[in-house]
C-alpha cells in the first residue's frame, strides 16, 4: 500500500483549527435516556474517541453533532459558533458510517465527487479533486468501479475519500472499522489516522473496540448511561483509570477480594497497598482491582496448606504473547487471576505449580463487595 506524502491541495484554513464543544446534551427516547448531561469538548485538529458498553449513547451523541438527530436540552457548539438549531447540511461535517452507505450506481470517483457537484464545484475539479482523495486513501486507478466491485475495506476507503471532499471542519466517524476484518481493519486504522494528522481535521471517533480507540485517539472519552465517566489520553486513561468502572471496563483487570486496615491502605495478597481515591472505612470487604502486568509471582516449593495464606495458588494456563507471557493462576477456591511476566520469566512457573501472587508496590482502585 503506497503512502502519500501529503494530502490533496485544499485551503488548510477549512479544515484545521476549529474547536468542537457538547454542552450538557440530554436525550431520551421514551422512557430510555440515551445522554443524561454529556459534556465534551474537542482541541482543534484533535482525534477523540467515544468508547462504552451498548447502550451508553456514542451513537446519539454522534448523530446530535452531525444535525441527523436534535438533543432535548443542551448544544453543540464549533469554535464557540452554537450549531444546534442547523441542519446537517449546513454544518460542515463529514460522515463515515459502519455500512460504507455509497451510492451504488454511482462508480467510486462519482461518489467522491457527489459533495462537491452539490456545491457547484466544476466537472474538471471535481474529477481532480477525486482523483487526488481517492489516490490519498490507497485507492489510485479505481476511481471508475462501483461498489460492487469493491471490497468492504475499499469502500471504506471510498466511503473516507467522500467525507473528505466536501471540505468539512469536522470528521465523524461511526464505528468505521467495524464490519472489516482484522488485517484490513488494522490497515485502515492506520491510514485514517495518518490521514486526520495530515488534514489536520478535528475528528470524532465512535468504536467499541478498546484496541481501536487506544492506538488511535489523542484522548478517549469513555461513556457510561449518557455520561462522561473519563476523558483522558490513552496512557494516563489505562494507568490512571479515576473511576472503578473506566478501571475494569478498559483492559483487563483481576479482582481479587481485600480488607481495608485503615484509613487509605488495604489489605490483599498478604500485602498492604495504598488505596486510589476513595476509601471505605475499615474493616470493609473489597474487591482490589490490578492489572496483570501489575502482578508478580513467587515459587511455592509445596502446594499451599489447608489454611492457605491469601494470594497462593496454582498456575492454570500459561499464554505465550511473544515479548510477555500470560498467567493464569487460580487462587485456592477464589478467583483466577492473571498475571503478565517476561517470557523468559514466565518459563519459570510452568502449568501446575504453586505460585504466591505478589502486588506491586502502587496505589490501587477498590470497590465494595456485593
Amino acid at each position: 500500500m503506497s503512502v502519500i506524502a501529503s494530502a490533496p491541495t485544499q485551503d488548510a484554513a477549512s479544515t484545521r483549527g476549529v474547536s468542537l464543544e457538547l454542552s450538557g446534551l440530554y436525550r431520551s427516547f421514551g422512557p430510555t435516556h440515551a445522554l443524561a448531561g454529556f459534556d465534551l469538548a474537542l482541541a482543534p485538529g484533535e482525534l477523540v474517541a467515544m468508547l462504552g458498553p451498548s447502550g451508553c449513547g456514542k451513537t446519539t451523541a454522534l448523530r446530535i453533532v452531525a444535525g441527523f438527530d436534535r438533543p432535548d436540552r443542551g448544544g453543540v457548539s464549533l469554535d464557540g459558533v452554537d450549531l444546534t438549531p442547523l441542519p446537517a447540511n449546513k454544518r460542515d461535517m463529514g460522515m463515515v458510517f459502519q455500512s460504507y452507505s455509497l451510492f451504488p450506481h454511482l462508480t467510486a470517483g462519482q461518489n467522491v465527487g457527489y459533495g462537491p457537484r452539490l456545491r457547484k464545484v466544476s466537472g474538471t475539479e471535481r474529477d481532480k479533486q477525486a482523483a487526488e482523495l481517492l489516490e490519498l486513501v490507497g485507492m489510485s486507478g479505481m476511481a471508475g468501479r462501483y461498489p460492487h466491485q469493491l471490497s468492504g475495506g475499499q469502500q471504506q476507503r471510498v466511503a473516507l475519500a467522500r467525507a473528505l471532499a466536501v471540505r468539512p471542519k469536522v470528521l465523524l466517524l461511526d464505528e468505521p472499522l467495524s464490519a472489516l476484518d482484522a488485517k484490513v481493519r488494522l490497515q485502515l486504522r492506520d491510514e485514517i489516522r495518518r490521514i486526520q494528522q495530515e488534514f489536520g481535521i478535528t475528528t470524532l471517533f465512535v468504536t467499541h473496540d478498546q484496541e481501536e480507540a487506544l492506538s488511535m485517539a489523542d484522548r478517549v472519552a469513555v461513556m457510561r448511561a449518557g455520561r462522561l465517566e473519563q476523558c483522558a489520553a490513552p496512557a494516563e486513561l489505562y494507568d490512571r483509570p479515576t473511576t472503578a468502572f473506566v478501571a475494569q471496563f478498559v483492559g483487563t483487570m483481576n479482582h481479587l477480594p481485600g480488607r481495608i486496615i485503615d484509613a487509605g491502605k488495604v489489605r490483599v495478597a498478604d500485602r498492604e497497598l495504598a488505596v486510589d481515591g476513595a476509601c471505605p472505612a475499615a474493616g470493609t470487604e473489597v474487591k482490589v482491582l490490578l492489572r496483570p502486568e501489575n502482578l508478580d509471582l513467587e515459587a511455592l516449593a509445596e502446594a499451599p496448606g489447608t489454611a492457605d495464606l491469601p494470594g497462593e495458588g496454582q498456575v492454570l494456563l500459561a499464554t505465550f504473547l511473544g515479548a510477555t507471557t500470560r498467567l493464569t493462576v487460580r487462587l485456592g477456591e477464589g478467583p483466577e487471576v492473571k498475571a503478565d511476566l517476561p517470557s523468559h520469566r514466565g518459563a519459570e512457573f510452568p502449568v501446575g505449580s504453586f505460585v504466591r501472587v505478589v502486588p506491586a508496590p502502587r496505589p490501587v482502585l477498590v470497590v465494595e463487595e456485593g
